[in-house]
C-alpha cells in the first residue's frame, strides 16, 4: 500500500484524519488477525464484507484504545481489500495480550492464542480451521509447517529420529541473531528444546481434521502436551485398524488385473502380501497379554502386577529372593549373575535389536552396542542332574518384554493395506483374524492371500470350518517356498505351491511381485530404534502414519510411471452398506 493510497482513503474518509500512522498500522495488524473470524462468518470468502460484524469492530476499537466505532468501521471500509489480500500474520505476544484483554472487556469471554482460543467455560482449545503456516511449538517457539513437513519426510525415507532432526536443525538451519541468543526464554544450545514427536503429532492431527473438514478440540487444563493428544491419539489409532488407511482400497495396474477367460468374460485378479516384521512395543511379560502397561518402566501390566514377584525362569513358579530376580536355586540364581555380568561364555544372551535387520540409531549421540539393564533378554544355560533323561535347558526370561512383531498386509505394487500388533507370536489363528479385519466382506476379499506360512494357515481355517476366505487362493511366496517349504508336505504342495495357480503366471514371469513384503520390512525395519520405546500409543499412531505418507508417496510415484492408481469405490466392497 502507498501513500497516494492513504492519502486517497483520507480524501474518500476525512474521520480517518482522527487516527495516527501508528494507529493506522495497528488497525492493519489488528484487522489481519482478525480475518479468519471475519471470514468464518461469510458465504462467499472471495471478497471482504463491506462492514464489520459489530463484536469484531468492538474488539479492534477496544484493541486500539478507540472509542469511535464508526472510525473502525470507516477505517474498515477503506482499507479492507488491503487486509483480505495481504498474507496471513503472526501475532506477537504483546498482540495477542491486548487482544485477549479487548475480547474479555468486550464480554467475549474467548482467550486468542496463536493457533487457537479458549472459551471461558468450556476449558477446551478450539483450533482454528485449516493447518496454520506457522505452529507454536511452546511458549516461545513458534516453527512453519513447511519445516515440519520435512521432518515428517525425514522420518518416512531417512529413518531420523525427532531428536537427531533437532540435532541436525540446530547445526544445520538454525541462525538466530544475538538478541536471540542472549534471550535464555527464547534459545537454547540444547536439543532438547526443540521440536519433539508431539509438535510433529500436533501438526498432523491438525492435517487430519482439516483433510476430514472438522475442528480439532482439545483439554485445556491438562497439564502437559502429551496428556493433551492422548485420548485424540487413541481415537485416530481405532480408526486406523483394518480398513482405516486412506488407501486401503487402492488399486492399480501392478496390483489389480483385468483379464479374459476361455469364454471371453472380463475377470478381475488381486493379490494381497502379508509378512511380519520383528518391531515391537514394550508389552506385559505374560503370554499374549494386551492390556496396556499403567507405565512404560513397569514389566506387568496392573491385572498381571503379582508376577513380578516370580522367578524370572519360565519354568519356575518360585517367588524371588529379596533384592533378586530369581529364587534361591542356584542354577537360576547363576542364571541371574550371568546377564548382569554380560559376558559368560556359557550363557547365550539374544537383544531383540538384533533381528530387524536396518536400525538406525534413535540418538546419534548414544553409545553403539549396548544391552541396557531393561533390554528383553532370554538367557539359555544346562542345568545339571535334574532330570533322567540328561541335562535340562534352563530358560530365565529378564528385562521388559516386547511384542512379537508388526505384521503387514500389502498390495503387490508396494502399497501398504493394514498394520497389526501380534503380541505372543505369529500364530496363524491371529494372522487369520489380521486378514478378515482387513478385508471384512466377502467382495473386498483378493483373490490370493500371498503368506510364508499359508500352509498352516489354510489347514487351520479348513480345521476351524472358517470359510471367510474360501474363495481365495493361498500360494506361498516363491522364496520361502524354495527355502522352508518341505517336499514331503503334502497339503503345502497341494494346497500351497505357486506353480498351482497358473493364473499367477503369465509369458513365463510371475503376474505379481510375490515377496513385495521382504522388500518392504528392509524399509519398515529401520523404525525399530525410534520405536522401541515409545508410548504404545503413540508408538501405534507413529507407524500408522509413517505407512499413510509412504502410501501416498507410492501412490505419486504409481501415477507418474503411467500404471493408473485409483480407488475402488466403497458401495462396491461394502455393497450392504449403500
Amino acid at each position: 500500500m502507498s501513500l497516494q493510497d492513504i492519502s486517497s482513503a483520507l480524501h474518500r474518509f476525512p474521520v480517518l484524519s482522527a487516527l495516527n500512522f501508528h494507529g493506522l498500522t495497528q488497525f492493519l495488524r489488528f484487522s489481519s488477525l482478525a480475518k479468519e473470524s471475519i471470514a468464518f462468518r461469510q458465504v462467499n470468502n472471495r471478497r471482504p464484507p463491506p462492514v464489520l460484524p459489530l463484536d469484531i469492530a468492538q474488539t479492534l476499537a477496544a484493541s486500539l484504545n478507540v472509542s469511535d466505532i464508526q472510525l473502525i468501521q470507516a477505517c474498515w471500509a477503506a482499507f479492507k481489500e488491503f487486509v483480505w489480500d495481504h498474507p496471513a500474520v503472526c501475532a506477537s505476544d504483546e498482540e495477542i495480550f491486548t487482544y485477549n484483554k479487548a475480547a474479555l472487556l468486550n464480554e467475549c469471554h474467548r482467550r486468542y492464542h496463536s493457533n487457537y482460543y479458549v472459551h471461558k467455560e468450556s476449558s477446551l482449545r478450539v483450533y482454528y480451521g485449516g493447518v496454520p503456516n506457522v505452529l507454536q511449538v511452546a511458549t516461545h517457539f513458534f516453527i512453519e509447517s513447511s519445516l515440519l513437513e520435512l521432518f515428517a519426510n525425514g522420518m518416512v525415507f531417512g529413518w531420523i529420529s525427532a531428536s537427531n532432526w533437532a540435532r541436525i536443525y540446530e547445526c544445520g538451519l538454525a541462525e538466530p541473531s544475538p538478541h536471540v541468543r542472549n534471550n535464555k526464554l527464547a534459545f537454547s544450545t540444547t536439543y532438547s528444546s526443540l521440536p519433539t514427536l508431539k509438535t510433529i503429532a500436533a501438526g498432523w492431527n491438525l492435517e487430519l481434521r482439516n483433510d476430514d473438514r472438522g475442528i480439532l478440540v482439545l483439554p485445556h487444563d491438562e497439564s502437559s502436551q502429551r496428556d493433551r493428544l492422548q485420548p485424540l491419539l487413541a481415537e485416530r489409532n481405532k480408526a486406523m485398524e483394518g480398513t482405516g488407511q486412506e488407501h486401503w482400497a487402492h488399486a492399480c495396474d501392478l496390483c489389480f488385473i483385468v483379464f479374459e477367460d476361455d469364454a471371453g468374460n472380463l475377470l478381475k485378479m488381486q493379490s494381497a502380501h502379508c509378512d511380519g516384521d520383528t518391531i515391537g512395543h514394550r508389552c506385559c511379560k505374560f503370554h499374549d497379554c494386551k492390556a496396556p502397561l499403567a507405565s512404560n518402566r513397569d514389566h506387568h501390566c496392573p491385572k498381571h502386577a503379582h508376577l513380578a514377584l516370580k522367578c524370572a525362569v519360565i519354568e519356575c513358579s518360585e517367588k524371588v529372593t529379596p533384592g533378586h530376580r530369581t529364587c534361591g536355586d542356584t542354577a537360576h540364581r547363576a542364571l541371574e549373575t550371568a546377564y548382569f555380568s554380560r559376558g559368560k561364555a556359557l550363557f547365550q544372551l539374544r537383544s531383540r535389536l538384533k533381528k530387524a535387520g536396518v536400525a538406525v540409531p534413535n540418538d546419534s549421540l548414544s553409545p553403539g552396542d549396548n544391552i541396557e539393564d531393561d533390554d528383553e533378554v532370554i538367557i539359555q544355560g544346562n542345568c545339571d542332574g535334574k532330570s533322567e533323561a540328561g541335562n535340562r535347558t534352563l530358560r530365565a526370561y529378564f528385562g521388559a518384554r516386547r511384542t512379537h512383531n508388526e505384521q503387514l498386509i500389502m498390495r503387490s505394487c508396494g502399497v501398504i493395506l493394514a498394520r497389526a500388533t501380534l503380541f505372543g507370536s505369529e500364530s496363524v489363528s491371529a494372522v487369520n483374524e489380521f486378514a478378515k479385519r482387513v478385508f471384512p466382506t466377502p467382495e473386498s476379499t483378493p483373490e490370493f492371500f500371498v503368506f510364508d506360512n499359508n500352509c498352516q494357515l489354510d489347514a487351520h481355517q479348513r480345521a476351524t470350518r472358517d470359510t471367510h476366505l474360501k474363495n481365495t487362493g493361498k500360494p506361498v511366496d516363491v522364496f520361502h517356498f524354495k527355502c522352508k517349504h518341505k517336499l514331503t508336505d503334502l497339503h503345502c504342495q497341494r494346497y500351497c505351491n505357486p506353480a498351482a495357480f497358473p493364473e499367477l503366471i503369465c509369458d513365463g514371469k510371475w503376474r505379481f511381485n510375490t515377496s513385495i513384503c521382504e522388500q518392504t520390512n528392509v524399509w519398515f525395519g529401520g523404525f525399530i530404534s525410534i520405536v522401541q520405546d515409545m508410548e504404545v500409543t503413540r508408538y501405534n499412531f507413529y507407524l500408522d502414519e509413517m505407512i499413510k505418507r509412504r502410501n501416498r508417496y507410492i501412490v505419486a510415484q504409481l501415477e507418474a510411471k503411467g500404471h493408473f492408481p485409483w480407488t475402488i469405490p466403497r458401495q462396491t466392497l461394502f455393497p450392504e452398506n449403500t
